[in-house]
C-alpha cells in the first residue's frame, strides 16, 4: 500500500506518516512537494489532504475527479467544506482541532473499507 500526504507542516507530516505506517503494514508514505505543480498522476491507495481553504478544496477535487475510488481523508479548519466532501464521496472529513486518536481512527476505518463517514469530529 502507499499514501501521499499534503501538508505544509513538518511535524504534522511526521505524525500522520507514522500513524499510516503503523496502521498499515508495508505502507509507503510520500509527501507532496507543494511546489505549485500538480502531481496527480500516480494512483495512491490513501490520500491525506491537510491544506486549508481553496488549496485544500482544489486538491481534493482534482484527486476525486481523476481517481473516483480513491480513499481521501480531508483535514481542514473550515467545517463549511463538508458539502464538498460529501458530494465527492470522500472517505473522511476531519475538522480541526482534533487529536491524534481521531486521525488514527479515521485511518483504521479507511484502511478497513468502513462505510461509516463522519462529517464532524474533534
Amino acid at each position: 500500500m502507499n499514501a501521499v500526504i499534503y501538508t505544509k507542516d513538518e511535524k504534522e507530516y511526521i505524525s500522520m506518516a507514522g500513524i499510516l505506517m503503523e496502521e498499515a503494514d508495508l505502507m509507503d508514505v510520500f509527501r507532496d512537494p507543494l511546489d505549485g505543480h500538480g502531481h496527480y498522476d500516480y494512483p495512491y491507495d490513501v490520500i491525506v489532504v491537510a491544506l486549508e481553504g481553496a488549496k485544500g478544496m482544489n486538491t481534493v477535487e482534482e484527486w476525486s475527479d481523476r481517481y473516483p475510488d480513491a480513499r481521501i481523508i480531508w483535514l481542514t479548519s473550515d467545517a463549511d467544506f463538508v458539502k464538498t466532501a460529501f458530494r465527492r464521496h470522500l472517505s473522511d472529513f476531519l475538522v480541526r482541532p482534533f487529536d491524534e486518536a481521531v486521525f488514527r481512527e479515521s485511518v483504521r476505518e479507511v484502511l478497513n473499507g468502513s462505510p461509516r463517514w463522519k462529517a464532524q469530529r474533534g
